[in-house]
């Protein structure tokens, strides 16, 4: 049974439609239905390469997974597991998924089983090219992930979160590797994927997202009234407002970066943040909605190769799709 590649706008389809079209058209619109032994071998060429992932990205995602694996543990049983246990489960998850990239397992074992995600399942950019990966990158990304979660477990927030109803609680389930907040944008899809929400113990609505990033020793403090503008954050408030219903003043969203100490940024958003936000939306659907024959997001159907123009830049070979974007693809 088939099913149509449908259209929808988040952050990051906008970030790298801006970044490189033709990455963009790569990504969704040429691998689309490469996962079929009888798609055309381009198709099943890019279909391969828009899964890899980078160092950076994929320390993401391991810390984003056991921290979901956590707080699903304190909801079960109203307590935290040891820092000791946490982290020694984050080290076997990184060396059995550094293992399966390493030994090219990605080519031959699906990503998910039956409907779950293959949780050792990891293709890095490195090892499809054939790129040399230092023990000390290696290291210190594992180093990186054991950090992180100290920053969590001692992280003030988490100990809010023990004291609140867990019954309201809403966990990112990577396990099924879904997006679980998909809303309607006038007619297009919108994905707002959100790490955490919970109802504080005041009535307030929360949204955690946790971040891992290492702030460099020269950069000034962020003012946290700038941070209202932060985009990521605004398209969760609008979630919140526009399709939850959640009174504005309730609403709460809280940037937690596990790599400094589990430090919390807290903004809130007003009726002018509203529709700042609905404006960004509504601008980014239309941009990604130009590429489109007819403009037609329903159909979804792409418009010729040469509307995506690259951005050739020293970032070039660090992309999934450089084999296929050196020279003219055939066969297209």
């Amino acid at each position: 049974m088939s099913f149509a590649n449908q259209f929808g706008w988040s952050i990051s389809r906008e970030s790298m439609f801006d970044s490189c079209r033709r990455r963009y058209y790569y990504h969704y619109y040429l691998s689309w239905g490469g996962w079929n032994d009888s798609a055309p071998p381009l198709a099943r060429e890019a279909f391969k390469l828009k899964r890899l992932t980078s160092l950076p990205l994929w320390r993401g995602q391991l810390i984003h997974y056991v921290t979901t694996k956590v707080l699903s543990s304190l909801r079960r049983r109203g307590h935290l597991p040891p820092l000791k246990e946490v982290q020694h489960y984050i080290s076997e998850r990184f060396e059995k998924q550094f293992d399966f990239s390493e030994k090219k397992k990605y080519l031959t074992e699906p990503k998910k089983r039956g409907n779950r995600l293959n949780i050792d399942w990891l293709a890095l950019f490195e090892h499809e090219y054939d790129r040399p990966l230092g023990w000390e990158k290696i290291k210190e990304t594992l180093d990186d992930c054991l950090q992180s979660m100290e920053g969590l477990l001692e992280c003030p927030l988490l100990r809010e979160i023990s004291q609140t109803d867990s019954s309201h609680w809403v966990i990112e389930n990577i396990d099924l590797a879904e997006f679980a907040q998909v809303f309607d944008f006038e007619g297009a899809r919108v994905f707002a994927k959100t790490d955490f929400m919970f109802r504080g113990r005041d009535e307030t609505f929360n949204i955690v997202d946790w971040k891992s990033f290492r702030k460099k020793p020269d950069e000034r403090e962020e003012n946290p009234e700038e941070g209202k503008a932060r985009v990521q954050l605004g398209v969760y408030g609008y979630y919140a407002a526009k399709i939850l219903q959640e009174p504005l003043p309730t609403i709460r969203l809280q940037e937690v970066n596990l790599l400094d100490n589990g430090k919390v940024v807290v903004y809130s958003i007003n009726d002018e943040d509203l529709a700042l936000f609905y404006e960004y939306i509504k601008k980014g659907v239309a941009k990604l909605a130009s590429v489109l024959i007819d403009g037609d997001i329903k159909s979804n159907q792409a418009l010729p190769r040469e509307h995506f123009p690259k951005t050739e830049n020293n970032l070039c070979r660090y992309c999934n799709f450089y084999r296929i974007c050196i020279e003219k693809p055939q066969g297209e």
